[in-house]
């Protein structure tokens, strides 16, 4: 409790840099903004699935009472963001996200070199620049620095941790990768450069970098940004076939021909009579999981436990499946208001005849950018223990955590609000170790024949 406590202060002391900046761009009226934070609360509160995962509801409560009070004078939709990105922090569901469209926010964040070109990593107590995103700065990867502005780096990790989602130290892990990025967006204003301090006593101002640059590291981090123009490739490598699942993001209507794509990959596979079959899904941010239990079907043919779940019944997501020209379940339509339902772990029985099931040895290679429904594949596969899981830990996905996602705006400032309906517990049921940890740790490369080389490697 007195960690909370603690926390909950520093939530509302960085409410207390916020107030009314000048720009040109249009603001919306302090009656306009409560408006929009009494419907972000009430969002919260009867539509998240669990909202308390992190925060009591008395530790909310407080928490959009200090942000009300804040809200005297008018503000512009990016100012406002700026105030409500800690609140959507604290839910603890790395699917969660408050933004606005780039056109939507300050004229300088799109078009003006303002922000802080740095990543950081922790070298015992210290804390070493691990990226420069630009050059002739003055500062160099591998330089310690102890203060950026005149604050010091501990403080500034805490206050950028809540500008990203995610369980608490998934929080504090985006905050070292993305730390000139989140630093940007936790100041009030607008800097075209910063003041850093380095152990060795050196004073280095840098100049900011375009938001473009950044965009392009995060894409970078996770791979998501990379030309994906066929969801499912395929190619023999030697003696191992190497399928790659750079997305599972299919429309409804394209289901049933990325299943006969799959097929025909698997066909191929059985022509080409590899030793070994790795199925890549290290870049691959998710969307629908059915693609994924496609691909299980074409090696495995053994029945699997799926995941638990909790799903909470609110009229505002039946009014979202109805937008979309869905019909919720009649037993969820007829529930009371925020009842949640628990369904235990189901079983999946593959197809048991299918002459294109691949028989041999399959490797499943995950990594940083092994994300949501993609993460739901990989674990299931980890808990049932259906292939080898190789590559490196996933720090931005975990196997336990919240989906089936809920989307809506904040109806002055369209501010975009995105979040889960429901809870999703991994196949073996462990809540305490929630890393996808692989059989086999490889250092990832873009290179797959060295990267074949390296796993077989550590099997051989």
């Amino acid at each position: 409790m007195k960690k909370l406590t603690s926390l909950l202060l520093i939530s509302l002391a960085a409410l207390c840099t916020y107030g009314q900046i000048n720009h040109n761009d249009s603001k919306f009226s302090a009656t306009e903004l409560k408006s929009d934070l009494a419907y972000l609360k009430n969002q919260l509160y009867t539509v998240h699935v669990d909202p308390y995962t992190e925060f009591s509801k008395a530790q909310y409560d407080q928490l959009f009472e200090a942000i009300d009070k804040k809200l005297a004078d008018s503000l512009t939709a990016t100012a406002f963001l700026k105030m409500i990105k800690p609140v959507i922090a604290r839910l603890c569901d790395e699917h969660a996200r408050a933004d606005l469209p780039e056109k939507l926010l300050w004229a300088s964040y799109q078009k003006e070199d303002v922000f802080l070109p740095i990543t950081l990593s922790r070298q015992g107590s210290a804390y070493r620049v691990e990226k420069v995103l630009s050059t002739g700065t003055g500062i160099n990867p591998g330089d310690i620095i102890t203060r950026i502005d005149n604050k010091p780096i501990t403080e500034l990790l805490d206050q950028c941790a809540l500008f990203s989602s995610g369980y608490a130290d998934q929080r504090l892990e985006k905050a070292f990768l993305q730390f000139g990025y989140l630093y940007t967006w936790t100041l009030p204003g607008i800097q075209s450069s910063y003041a850093i301090k380095t152990a060795a006593g050196r004073n280095v101002i840098v100049a900011g970098v375009s938001l473009k640059t950044w965009e392009d590291e995060l894409n970078r981090q996770t791979g998501w940004g990379s030309a994906c123009d066929e969801k499912i490739s395929y190619q023999k490598i030697d003696n191992a076939g190497y399928i790659t699942a750079c997305s599972f993001n299919i429309p409804p209507k394209q289901l049933d021909s990325i299943h006969a794509k799959i097929e025909a990959v698997f066909e191929q596979v059985n022509k080409d009579k590899p030793d070994y079959l790795f199925i890549d899904i290290s870049k691959n941010s998710g969307g629908q999981s059915v693609v994924g239990r496609m691909l299980i079907d074409g090696f495995n043919d053994k029945p699997y436990s799926g995941f638990s779940s909790n799903f909470k019944k609110s009229q505002d997501y039946i009014n979202l499946l109805k937008s979309w020209k869905v019909e919720a379940d009649d037993y969820y339509k007829a529930a009371p208001e925020g009842k949640v339902f628990h369904f235990s772990s189901d079983t999946t029985f593959p197809p048991e005849h299918n002459d294109k099931r691949f028989k041999g040895k399959v490797f499943i290679i995950v990594g940083n950018g092994t994300f949501s429904s993609a993460m739901m594949m990989a674990t299931w596969i980890k808990d049932n223990h259906l292939a080898v899981i190789a590559g490196e830990t996933p720090r931005i996905g975990h196997p336990n955590g919240f989906g089936e996602l809920y989307n809506t705006k904040l109806p002055n400032t369209k501010i975009n609000l995105l979040f889960g309906v429901k809870q999703w517990i991994r196949p073996s049921g462990d809540l305490k170790d929630n890393l996808l940890r692989p059989d086999l740790q490889v250092k990832l490369t873009d290179n797959k024949h060295e990267l074949i080389n390296s796993v077989l490697e550590k099997v051989n």
